[in-house]
């Protein structure tokens, strides 16, 4: 560069050089010589001044455009650097790649980018890893063979997951902390870094020496609208309205209206909407399934344009039933009377559709009620078994001491995706709700612990101080919440504390004394709700609010299963099947190809899969008939498209060497073309000199 800058000089030496030089004539007069030499003198010295200016401009644009390429940043890792080292490119297969900007998929572009960073010969040791909801090294372990990585890349496809970021990172890192400590470490990631996925990657985990270049292959916004959720509300059953939301995701700068297509069967149903930006809008399209089993059902978006195709459509599964039968667990008398297990049957089944006691009959099977007729059947402690235990819910109310016998029962119908309803009222309830959340240990995190009364101690006068306002079972009274449960008091029950680990919300309302008054927790593939009232002694029962709030109730316990029907793709399921699905011989999933396993645990058929598999439903059949079924779907965090501040990876680097660069850099661009437009103003300083030299001829 010193060399090439000193060039400049060259036209100051000529022009010294070759100066006009006094020439000595013998004349007989000079001073009209003189006289005409000091006229033009002005005009050649205007002239020198010009063709000096542009020669020596154009010697230094010439200068630039030679010098511009080694001069600009150089890349930490040179894709054409072979030297001794261990190099690992990460490739983004995510959703979010297969978007396409200009015609081709961001995929496309990043497979030669990587293609780049595998030299042939040299002592570079490589490997590519495809990044996805679990990374896969193309090599078990670095090597020199760079034909058969350029082969491998060739044949890889994006997938619908997302990016497990971090975990790509760990395992690169892995192989570069096993190379020698005198090698050069280098990590090239090729990715659209996307916010949700690279926003909290930690670099810490490399080798401190480790040069790590990121190339980004995003391209300026990239609009998107994508089917982020497609969920029933409550419990579906043969004949009955159901409410279902479709969530959707308006990832662009303008606002969009959106139609979305709902069909399940026969049935289709067209929801528009105006979606705001940057914003996720629910929809809610009501549906009435005429057939009861597991039924598909697809929702899509209608005539959009956007940057990822896969979002686009939706497909979700509902375990159609037959009208709910309740099974009432309870030593309180049959015989209608002013108490806890009357109010809430007569609750359950409001509209006198039917209750059963299985004293009346030699076993205590429960019978499917007809359609259209919800049922509940009364049973006592001492007649609980596996067969009752096979009702919709279960609720608990005055059940006196468990035995052993009968908590494990109650832990395997949770686990199998059975909701149970515990109305607390007696001390024994106390002792009956530990027993059950030490044998559920890890899979029940109960948010409090229901404590028997000190002796004396009377709880009555209590009223509702927090409750979840937008949350079932209270949203249902809207804005007239405050007026509904405002006459509300309550007695007995049974104090509570609150308990570490346990989520918060799962507590939906709180008493005046600060103890739980209703409690929700997950358990297996279950729910547990509770509610701490002795309802004989409250005066909820002869409100007008009793059948509508434990109805909600009841339909928030039942829906927790329908959630459980939904996997992303790529990632791991593990599901109990309910137990009609019977014995693990005879049961086949389809497709048959890479679903994973069914095995028994503990009297209970579990479904393993380590990687769900493409978009679509998995259904366990025994015969023709499904007995149980998943719907596998893009995650949605792979719709938002927004990628993240080149900022914020420079401060994730943890302080190791890193280079960050975007396909779409315009000031990276304008710099790669600088020394093309250096050579063509060389070229007009060079004419311009010419016409200065024609302008001043004599």
């Amino acid at each position: 560069m010193l060399a090439a800058g000193a060039a400049v000089v060259l036209p100051l030496i000529i022009h010294w050089m070759t100066r006009p030089r006094p020439v000595r004539l013998s004349l007989s007069t000079i001073r009209f010589v003189l006289q005409a030499v000091q006229q033009k003198r002005a005009r050649y010295r205007l002239r020198d001044f010009l063709v000096l200016f542009l020669r020596a401009v154009a010697i230094a644009l010439l200068v630039y455009a030679f010098a511009r390429p080694v001069t600009s940043e150089k890349p930490l890792v040179s894709p054409s650097e072979s030297g001794e080292g261990v190099r690992v490119i990460i490739v983004d297969a995510s959703a979010s790649m297969g978007s396409v900007s200009r015609g081709v998929s961001l995929f496309e572009k990043a497979r030669p980018l990587a293609a780049q960073y595998l030299p042939t010969g040299g002592g570079m040791k490589l490997n590519v890893i495809l990044a996805g909801a679990t990374p896969h090294a193309l090599f078990d372990a670095p090597g020199s063979n760079s034909g058969a990585l350029r082969e491998e890349l060739g044949k890889a496809q994006p997938r619908p997951q997302r990016l497990a970021a971090q975990a790509a990172v760990n395992l690169a890192a892995q192989m570069l902390a096993k190379s020698a400590p005198e090698l050069k470490r280098e990590l090239v990631i090729i990715s659209d870094f996307q916010r949700s996925n690279w926003s909290a990657v930690d670099f810490e985990p490399l080798p401190k020496d480790t040069k790590i270049e990121l190339k980004s292959v995003a391209e300026g916004d990239r609009p998107n609208l994508g089917l982020l959720r497609v969920a029933a509300q409550g419990r579906a059953e043969q004949g009955r309205e159901l409410r279902v939301e479709i969530e959707v995701g308006n990832y662009s700068a303008t606002a969009r209206t959106v139609t979305v297509e709902l069909s399940i069967g026969s049935i289709t149903r067209q929801v528009t909407e105006l979606c705001s930006p940057q914003m996720t809008t629910t929809l809610s399209a009501s549906i009435a399934p005429s057939d009861a089993g597991w039924q598909i059902g697809q929702a899509k978006l209608i005539d959009v344009e956007d940057a990822l195709r896969v979002d686009d459509e939706r497909v979700f599964v509902l375990d159609v039933r037959p009208s709910p039968t309740y099974l009432l667990l309870t030593r309180e008398s049959a015989a209608p009377r002013a108490s806890s297990s009357h109010f809430v049957e007569r609750a359950l089944a409001p509209g006198g559709s039917g209750s059963t006691s299985a004293g009346s009959s030699e076993t205590g099977a429960v019978t499917r009620p007809a359609a259209g007729a919800a049922r509940v059947v009364r049973i006592a402690p001492a007649q609980f078994d596996r067969e009752a235990a096979a009702a919709d819910l279960i609720v608990i109310d005055h059940p006196g001491r468990l035995p052993p016998e009968s908590v494990n029962l109650l832990l395997s119908v949770l686990r199998r995706g059975r909701p149970v309803l515990y109305i607390v009222s007696e001390s024994v309830d106390a002792t009956n709700l530990k027993l059950l959340t030490e044998a559920a240990g890890t899979e029940m995190r109960m948010p409090v612990e229901f404590l028997p009364p000190q002796a004396g101690e009377r709880r009555r006068g209590l009223f509702l101080a927090e409750v979840t306002r937008d949350e079932s079972p209270f949203s249902i009274f809207g804005e007239s919440l405050p007026a509904v449960t405002a006459p509300l008091r309550f007695a007995g029950g049974l104090p509570s504390r609150g308990l570490d680990g346990g989520l918060k919300d799962d507590v939906l309302a709180t008493y005046s004394d600060r103890s739980a008054a209703i409690v929700t927790t997950a358990c297996g593939a279950g729910a547990l709700g509770v509610i701490n009232a002795d309802l004989s002694d409250s005066n909820l029962s002869s409100s007008p609010a009793f059948v509508p709030l434990l109805q909600e109730l009841v339909s928030r316990l039942m829906g927790n299963a329908a959630s459980q029907s939904n996997v992303n793709s790529g990632e791991m399921l593990a599901v109990y099947l309910p137990p009609e699905a019977g014995a693990v011989e005879g049961l086949a999933i389809e497709p048959a190809e890479q679903t994973g396993s069914l095995i028994e645990e503990r009297g209970m058929i579990a479904w393993r899969w380590t990687a769900a598999g493409e978009p679509g439903t998995y259904r366990v059949r025994r015969g023709e008939q499904t007995v149980f079924a998943v719907a596998s779907a893009v995650p949605r965090e792979e719709s938002d498209m927004r990628s993240v501040d080149a900022t914020v990876m420079q401060r994730l680097g943890g302080g190791r060497e890193l280079r960050f660069s975007g396909a779409a850099d315009e000031d990276l661009n304008q710099k790669d073309r600088a020394w093309a437009w250096a050579l063509v103003a060389c070229a007009v300083c060079m004419m311009l000199e010419v016409l200065v030299l024609k302008s001043f001829a004599t």
